[in-house]
C-alpha cells in the first residue's frame, strides 16, 4: 500500500512538472515572431489573422490533416469558416461549437482581434 502512495505521489510530481506554459516570445525570442495582438498592426487577414490562424490553428487544420474537415491554409477557407460561425463560435467556445483550440483558449486580444475582422468584413 505503502508503495502505491510513492508511486501516485511521484507520478503526480511526474505529471505536473511536464506542463509547462509560457509565452510564444519567451519560447521563441530570435526567430521572427510576429505579436498578432500587436496594436500597431491591422486587423486585416495578412497582418494579423493568418498569424494567429498559423500559431494556433493550422497544424491540425491544414490541407494534409483536416481536423473535423476543417482546412484553414488559405484566406478563403477561414473566410468561409469565420462567415458561418464556425470559427467564432469554437474560438469563444460556445455551446454546440467544439472548442478551439481544444486545449488552451485563444489569448483574449487574439479573440478580439477576430472578432473585429469579422465585424470589417474580412479585409485582406
Amino acid at each position: 500500500m505503502k508503495n502505491k502512495i510513492v508511486l501516485l505521489i511521484v507520478f503526480t510530481f511526474l505529471l505536473a512538472s511536464g506542463c509547462y506554459y509560457d509565452s510564444f516570445e519567451a519560447l521563441h525570442p530570435l526567430d521572427g515572431y510576429i505579436n498578432p495582438c500587436d496594436t500597431t498592426l491591422q486587423s486585416t487577414y495578412t497582418s494579423s489573422i493568418q498569424l494567429i490562424i498559423t500559431y494556433n490553428c493550422i497544424s491540425c487544420h491544414n490541407a494534409t490533416y483536416a481536423g473535423g474537415n476543417v482546412n484553414l491554409t488559405t484566406y478563403d477557407q477561414v473566410k468561409l469558416y469565420s462567415s458561418n460561425g464556425k470559427i467564432p463560435n469554437s474560438i469563444l467556445r460556445n455551446s454546440g461549437y467544439n472548442p478551439m483550440p481544444p486545449t488552451q483558449a485563444l489569448a483574449a486580444c487574439q479573440t478580439q482581434r477576430i472578432q473585429q475582422w469579422i465585424t470589417n468584413n474580412y479585409p485582406q
